[in-house]
């Protein structure tokens, strides 16, 4: 890949970092580490809204004639920390998510009552999951901390998640999650927010995420219950509600499908008994073997450092610099089978768990002696160490696709010429054949 820089008005090639960016390196190398989580947040961007981590590993599986269940990282982790969120918040002085067994005892013998309960909770669970990973894998990350509440501080009611900023600690802003499985729901939803809106439990400019169509049910709502209130003459309330049209934050996340089959698929693993809330060496050996995907070293290049530097500077878009980093991440991913048992990149160590995302770093060559000629040997992994990352031994993704493809590519020939050889044996016989009846 060539790109011109317009500082030097030259082609920089791809494992060429402009002088210019050297030389803000050597100055600050502070910038090392965060080209790093630069690198993170757009592989956890990158790795979240696509399936191509997981559709190499179910290459492998289908490379080795196997038909086992296929489950790749986002979803194994997302479903791990839906269960952790459960035993912190929803079931925390039950201890029904304390462990599998538990979770699994409790779901067959759950009374109706009870089983219409869980999956309410595993619906709205699931939802906040998912706003959480998705705002951590967003830009804002670096300024913004996201929480959900239930895990250190009481949930307050219609109040889900809050957003602080990470230097001065104050809250930004509180957030409501809603998820539904039907249009009956989304309505409920909707009425939900009313409520909290009319105790004070939410205010009119905190944030609302709902499944496709909530901001439409809720405007109208919103115009419904404020006629409504200006004729009963609740003049507070109708302010409230003003306030919210105007001001309510309202962000769409999944719909009622994609909660519904994560329901499913939630409740199917409590029965089997595989509602962890942490990442075990269970799941680890058993994922390994099944080729699956389980984590992820982000690659950290010379064109990912140079993209940042470019961000840094205003020389290009955010957009565009996760677009770039997020495919450059790809190159430099580290991809299951029985690799992962061994390289599991997780915060909180090897078997342990937080974010559900990898945070591993993997150095190519060719940045290795860059950062040795900018830093001094083996300066630049102090730099990363002391910033909280962990760098190791990686497969290179791109040339085990190449590998994989070469393999195939190599049986089919195999194949070819064994159904060739056959079908000559198979003609050899029949001319045999022939000429043993003209002999008789």
């Amino acid at each position: 890949m060539f790109d011109y820089c317009k500082r030097c008005k030259v082609i920089h090639l791809e494992n060429e970092i402009c002088p210019y960016h050297l030389k803000q390196l050597k100055k600050d190398p502070s910038i090392l580490a965060e080209a790093a989580n630069f690198a993170t947040v757009a592989g956890q961007y990158h790795l979240t809204t696509s399936q191509m981590l997981d559709g190499v590993a179910q290459r492998i599986n289908n490379l080795a004639g196997t038909n086992l269940r296929f489950e790749g990282s986002h979803q194994l982790a997302r479903d791990i920390q839906v269960f952790k969120q459960l035993n912190v918040d929803a079931y925390s002085k039950s201890g029904v998510f304390a462990n599998a067994q538990s979770a699994k005892d409790y779901l067959d013998q759950a009374t109706k009552g009870q089983l219409d309960l869980l999956i309410k909770k595993l619906n709205g669970t699931g939802q906040e999951v998912d706003w959480l990973r998705w705002k951590q894998g967003q830009l804002g990350s670096f300024f913004e901390k996201y929480q959900l509440l239930g895990e250190k501080m009481t949930n307050a009611p219609g109040v889900d998640g809050v957003t602080i900023n990470r230097f001065t600690k104050e809250e930004i802003t509180k957030t409501t999650i809603k998820a539904a499985q039907s249009s009956k729901g989304l309505g409920t939803n909707v009425s939900d927010v009313l409520k909290a809106l009319k105790n004070g439990t939410l205010k009119p400019d905190d944030t609302l995420v709902g499944i496709d169509g909530t901001e439409g049910a809720l405007k109208k709502a919103l115009a419904r219950n404020i006629e409504k209130a200006v004729q009963n003459g609740d003049v507070d309330y109708a302010n409230t509600l003003k306030q919210a049209q105007k001001q309510l934050n309202v962000q769409e996340l999944n719909n009622t499908g994609s909660v519904k089959q994560s329901t499913e698929r939630l409740k199917d693993k409590i029965a089997a008994g595989q509602a962890h809330t942490t990442v075990t060496l269970q799941e680890v050996s058993k994922k390994a073997f099944q080729g699956a995907v389980i984590g992820a070293a982000i690659g950290l290049t010379v064109s990912g450092i140079s993209h940042y530097l470019k961000y840094k500077n205003g020389d290009i878009s955010e957009k565009e610099a996760l677009a770039g980093v997020g495919q450059d991440t790809l190159k430099g991913a580290l991809m299951g089978g029985t690799m992962a048992s061994v390289t599991l990149f997780l915060p909180a160590g090897p078997l342990g768990f937080i974010a559900g995302m990898a945070i591993g770093i993997y150095l190519n060559k060719t940045l290795t002696n860059i950062l040795d000629e900018v830093f001094g040997k083996g300066a630049f992994a102090e730099i990363l160490h002391a910033s909280g990352y962990v760098y190791g031994m990686s497969m290179n993704l791109e040339e085990s696709i190449r590998r994989i493809e070469k393999d195939e590519s190599r049986v089919h020939f195999n194949s070819n010429r064994v159904r060739a050889k056959v079908k000559k044996i198979e003609q050899n016989f029949d001319e045999f054949e022939h000429l043993m009846k003209g002999k008789r």
